[in-house]
């Protein structure tokens, strides 16, 4: 009884001691002290438990840059960059890697899985593009290549500590932020704005309030951004609903795909519908039946005749906005665009490697470059690389979902990661053809989660001959050609049986 006192003690002067010392540091240094203070012994704790469990970093980066625009907006004083935190959220977790890799709590021969070659032949190629004549210079070089960067060292450390039972936690986890956003928004429509979102919706009234009608954009920075993740995580939850055989997962994901989908309605982001029906489209190609692809043909068919020569609906404004991307030529948007893409061909026939990274988004006043709006994020790589650099990114992605489709095909025997996996390349599809009209690939909220994603589709194989080697109390049964399968009462495998027992 003394000891729980004493206990309780402790922690109620700890609690006083760090609220006088973040008051102080407040008062006398300013905000960014105290807040920096506050944050120190979560700081400490969370070297120490990701020290014994390295894959906690990602968890950290995982929450963080789903909700950075957040922190930007609520949290972070204007003096600090967000993005400084998710250089510092990967450089710890390398460091962490090769620190915990000597204590012999990593598995280094996981690296194999890791698609080293594409990777480091465009991270060379974006390091070349600094030696670019036209280059702006350093730091625009130095600001544009992070996101190119956090994808080359994200992936592989997925790839290196990824192992089965983290899957499933990082899909609750997504489908879980999913729901905050749709919520968010839902309150941002019908109840209103908060002062930070006020303040945020200033700097760029043009383009989200439109007509007088607002275009949610949530916790993004954007309503493209919000637009596209949402669209995203219907296409996930769609798949993982078709895939899961639990009711009660079932139920979840059926439950994230709904608010999704009407997400994606409210942001007024046009383009987020070909998310939608990419992903459902690339669905149907790698499940392999053909009825089911021609009847995703036929309701498409079907959706595009009603957008394209209806005007039911149109009192509706998200319906309203939508149907103009089945109208391109009636759009002044598009027909901009394709005058600017006209503009950029001719400046880049005789530069083949561009103008270097930064040119389009911070390159100097009065450059052609500078002056040509980058509404797509492939006219942002075709500026910046040349069309050599946009042959390279596009080849690179189009790897990814081959490779992932092979092994859909060919390799994975476990039918519940097989459908994870499907859900992966489906929204990586779709994100594809979303990236033609808003620049989102390699973007928070999106950016970590699409990285998992690409992972998965090189570790997966092994995952899959991991649980294949598990014995019969794991929930998977071998037959007699050493092909796994799910036991039908235990149709995704519990956290215990997940784990591999190494002795």
């Amino acid at each position: 009884m003394v000891k729980e006192l004493q206990k309780k003690w402790l922690w109620v002067l700890t609690f006083i001691t760090v609220s006088i010392c973040v008051a102080y540091s407040i008062s006398h240094l300013g905000l960014a002290a105290g807040v920096v203070l506050l944050l120190l012994p979560f700081t400490l704790l969370y070297v120490v438990v990701s020290f014994n469990k390295p894959i906690v970093t990602l968890y950290a980066l995982f929450f963080y840059s789903v909700f950075i625009s957040a922190f930007s907006r609520y949290i972070l004083p204007e003096s600090i960059p967000p993005g400084i935190f998710i250089d510092a959220l990967i450089m710890f977790a390398c460091l962490l890697l090769i620190f915990s890799g000597m204590a012999g709590k990593v598995e280094w021969r996981n690296g194999k899985d890791i698609p080293f070659l594409v990777l480091t032949i465009w991270l060379l190629y974006c390091i070349s593009s600094l030696f670019n004549p036209g280059s702006p210079g350093m730091e625009p070089w130095l600001i544009t290549i992070r996101p190119h960067l956090y994808m080359i060292f994200t992936i592989p450390l997925f790839c290196i500590l990824l192992k089965a039972e983290h899957v499933k936690t990082f899909l609750i986890l997504w489908g879980v932020f999913s729901l905050i956003f749709s919520l968010k928004g839902f309150i941002q429509l019908q109840i209103g704005l908060d002062p930070p979102e006020k303040r945020d919706l200033a700097a760029m009234v043009s383009t989200h309030l439109i007509w007088g009608k607002l275009r949610v954009f949530s916790m993004c920075s954007d309503a493209g951004q919000f637009g596209v993740s949402q669209a995203y995580s219907a296409v996930l939850g769609l798949i993982l609903f078709l895939s899961s055989k639990k009711a009660r997962q079932k139920a979840f994901f059926l439950i994230v795909a709904a608010a999704g989908i009407y997400g994606m309605f409210i942001s007024g982001t046009r383009g987020a519908v070909f998310v939608l029906f990419g992903g459902a489209f690339i669905y149907c190609l790698l499940v392999k039946k053909l009825k089911l692809l021609l009847l995703c043909l036929f309701f498409a068919g079907g959706f595009f005749c009603f957008m394209r020569f209806t005007h039911i609906g149109d009192g509706i404004y998200p319906i309203y906005r939508m149907r103009s991307a089945f109208n391109p030529t009636e759009d002044p948007s598009y027909m901009v665009r394709k005058n600017n893409q006209r503009v950029l061909k001719s400046y880049l026939a005789s530069r083949p490697f561009g103008g270097g990274l930064g040119s389009m988004e911070l390159g100097p006043r009065g450059s052609v470059l500078k002056s040509i709006p980058y509404d797509s994020g492939y006219v942002l790589i075709w500026g910046d690389t040349g069309v050599v650099g946009l042959c390279l990114y596009i080849g690179m992605f189009l790897f990814f979902m081959i490779k992932g489709t092979l092994a859909v095909w060919f390799k994975i025997k476990n039918e519940w990661f097989r459908g994870v996996l499907i859900a992966f390349i489906a929204g990586l599809g779709g994100l594809l053809i979303a990236n033609y009209g808003n620049p989102v690939l390699l973007r928070p909220p999106l950016n970590v989660i699409m990285f998992l994603g690409i992972a998965l589709i090189f570790v997966t194989p092994r995952l899959d001959k991991e649980l294949a080697e598990m014995t019969p109390d794991t929930g998977i049964k071998t037959n007699k050609n050493n092909n796994t399968a799910l036991v039908k009462n235990n149709p995704i495998p519990d956290r215990e049986s997940l784990i591999r027992n190494d002795n």
